[in-house]
């Protein structure tokens, strides 16, 4: 039985509880590889410990479980086809959660707008005047997990960027989700570029000084000075901000945007720069 894990065991090493290892077993998607007839307990392979992780993932994603199958060729999992279905399904309901949520501060920023056409950032804070097409969010810190995405790639080619993330984050042991972006670093002049997604900080991922490679970085809280836009950015991310810039090192996050309306009006995309 030294080939076999226990059910015990695949529970610990997944963090998977027993009562749905034995649900998988029963709708089908997920059969032992061998159960004792005498004690009737159930023994898995590790290499079924792949499939677990493509069944955690579609629970994550929200894809039923029932439509699992849909993704096996072969025998194996067509993960950049589970992840571009869960793509879909994760921006609907980013969508869904946030609308309520950009309606507000919609409301707020119409409130802001003096007659000059200037939002001004509330006084509390900075104080500062933002020019025609600018606005000020405060955002929590984000953790991201980040691949180079160099100079010659073009945004048909974010996709296989994105697939590398969650491939990563499957190799590293930890959950990463949407929105993504592209992280953009001037450092005196010199710019560098990374494609992100979003980590889940819950129960068990570790921190970013955990992590090899330095691929996991931090977003800091705070105030941050955005702007809409159309397309992911194919010029240069510094002339589009450069009303708002104050020397030559810093960087400017480059997001997916969660609001409908943003959408609907043709901004699916929104430029982060932090005032400090």
């Amino acid at each position: 039985m030294s080939q076999y894990l226990s059910i015990g065991k695949v529970s610990k090493l997944k963090n998977v509880s027993i009562k749905s290892l034995r649900y998988y077993d029963r709708i089908g998607i997920l059969k032992p590889a061998f159960v004792n007839a005498e004690t009737n307990y159930r023994y898995y392979t590790e290499e079924q410990l792949y499939l677990l992780d493509a069944i955690t993932l579609c629970i994550k994603l929200g894809i039923p479980l029932k439509d699992l199958n849909h993704y096996v060729e072969n025998d194996s999992i067509n993960l950049q086809k589970l992840l571009y279905d869960g793509k879909i399904l994760a921006e609907e309901k980013i969508l869904e959660i946030h609308k309520c949520l950009e309606a507000l501060q919609e409301t707020l920023r119409q409130l802001s707008v003096s007659e000059s056409g200037l939002a001004r950032i509330p006084e509390s804070r900075s104080g500062l005047m933002l020019p025609d097409g600018f606005y000020q969010s405060t955002l929590q810190a984000r953790t991201i997990l980040t691949v180079p995405l160099e100079e010659i790639d073009t945004p048909k080619y974010y996709g296989q960027h994105i697939l590398k993330l969650f491939v990563t984050a499957q190799q590293l042991g930890i959950s990463v989700s949407y929105p993504s972006g592209v992280l953009h670093e001037y450092q005196d002049g010199s710019l560098t570029r990374h494609m992100f997604l979003l980590v889940n900080t819950g129960n068990g991922q570790p921190s970013p000084s955990q992590t090899a490679g330095g691929a996991i970085r931090t977003l800091p809280a705070g105030d941050y000075i955005c702007r809409k836009i159309s397309t992911h950015m194919a010029g240069s991310v510094r002339d589009e901000m450069k009303e708002v810039l104050k020397g030559d090192s810093f960087h400017i996050i480059e997001t997916d945007t969660s609001s409908a309306q943003n959408k609907k009006d043709g901004y699916p995309f929104e430029l982060q720069y932090p005032t400090a």
